[in-house]
């Protein structure tokens, strides 16, 4: 697993699908990243009640984390602060063995704190390419999204919580993220370089003069 946070990028198709929930018994294990996009909280997040990064700030991330299958609970408090405080955000979710999930602490469209959890693609990609996700994350309108000079989504309507995705040759990418009816970037451009057998998630959080795009990535599978 590798931890990288880039500009901008260009996107993706895989709907959003909340945690789905496992078989009771269910054995085997599942991956979970987390994404911090939320503005100028500093938080510990917590899960079944014991701390796995305080000081967590604006676009870290905890990537590939492996749990038991089955429930767990998630929650953020304030840094420095137990895993007993008051919750700035909780919810529990029931993990299914083999699959990997992304939880993305965010602002929605109106610029309400919340959790969100997308579960990840990563199936095996044709030799030489890569797997690549955009998921609107952000207190934000509907967005475009180009890469190379070329539109690759529509803002129109990729609003807040869609995801898109592409199956892209490796390579560098110079993209940028736009707002309807507009080329002027509102992230970007930047330059954007994507390795093959991998499967990258890209978030577009905060909100304003604080947008960053984040990314997690994965391997994908072999067989």
């Amino acid at each position: 697993m590798r931890s990288k946070i880039i500009g901008l990028i260009a996107a993706g198709a895989a709907a959003l699908t909340v945690l789905a929930a496992s078989p009771a018994g269910a054995m085997g294990t599942a991956t979970v990243s987390v994404v911090h996009g939320i503005p100028g909280a500093l938080v510990n997040v917590c899960v079944d009640g014991s701390s796995v990064a305080d000081n967590f700030a604006y676009t870290n991330t905890i990537q590939g984390a492996v749990l038991p299958a089955g429930s767990h609970d998630v929650k953020l408090v304030a840094a420095g602060s137990p895993c007993s405080s008051a919750a700035i955000l909780s919810a529990s979710y029931d993990l299914t063995a083999g699959v990997n999930y992304t939880i993305v602490a965010n602002l929605n469209d109106s610029g309400a704190p919340n959790l969100l959890a997308f579960t990840n693609n990563v199936r095996k990609v044709d030799a030489g390419n890569a797997r690549l996700t955009i998921r609107h994350t952000a207190d934000a309108p509907a967005v475009n999204v180009y890469a190379n000079g070329a539109q690759l989504i529509d803002g129109k309507k990729f609003t807040w919580s869609k995801s898109r995705t592409f199956v892209v040759p490796k390579g560098a990418y110079r993209a940028k993220v736009t707002l309807p009816d507009s080329k002027t970037a509102v992230i970007g451009p930047a330059k954007v370089t994507l390795d093959c057998g991998y499967a990258y998630q890209v978030y577009a959080v905060g909100s304003s003069s604080t947008y960053a795009l984040v990314v997690v990535s994965t391997n994908v599978d072999t067989k």
